[in-house]
């Protein structure tokens, strides 16, 4: 669960999980159950990507195995993703090490904080022109037991 700092909070449920060669398909959901609010996510030896329904169809790499600080890529929508850290951070989920990862584009910015075997803890969009900030922290995460 995230919560923004509107004080609204975001569920967001793992509704599935696909093995498809050697990737893991990942597929999210909000609390109304409803997939279409979020893109599939593709866990590989190569890193975290999100998988794209775009005129382009062409996927996002959000983090690349073997990353180190300073290290950026091209992104298929604009723009720049660069690494940093990793760094400790602190959300309402408890304390995490973490990386960061800013990406610069022409819609705005976008930074977002990594923890291993967590995922995204935090975070910061700036809007265009910097008119407005949207910051989303982990609440809340449970690991489901395997059975």
């Amino acid at each position: 669960m995230y919560e923004k700092v509107s004080g609204v909070d975001e569920v967001a449920v793992v509704s599935g999980v696909e093995k498809v060669g050697d990737d893991l398909v990942v597929a999210r959901a909000g609390a109304d159950g409803n997939e279409t609010r979020y893109t599939k996510m593709v866990v590989s030896a190569e890193g975290l990507r999100q998988e794209r329904e775009g005129a382009d169809g062409k996927s996002a790499w959000l983090l690349k195995s073997g990353l180190r600080p300073g290290d950026s890529w091209d992104v298929p929508d604009g723009g720049k993703r660069t690494v940093y850290g990793p760094e400790p951070i602190e959300v309402p989920a408890g304390k995490f090490t973490a990386l960061r990862v800013v990406w610069e584009h022409e819609g705005g910015r976008l930074t977002s904080w990594y923890a291993p075997g967590v995922g995204e803890v935090k975070r910061v969009e700036k809007k265009p022109g910097g008119k407005e900030t949207v910051t989303r922290l982990l609440k809340s995460f449970q690991v489901k037991e395997k059975k």
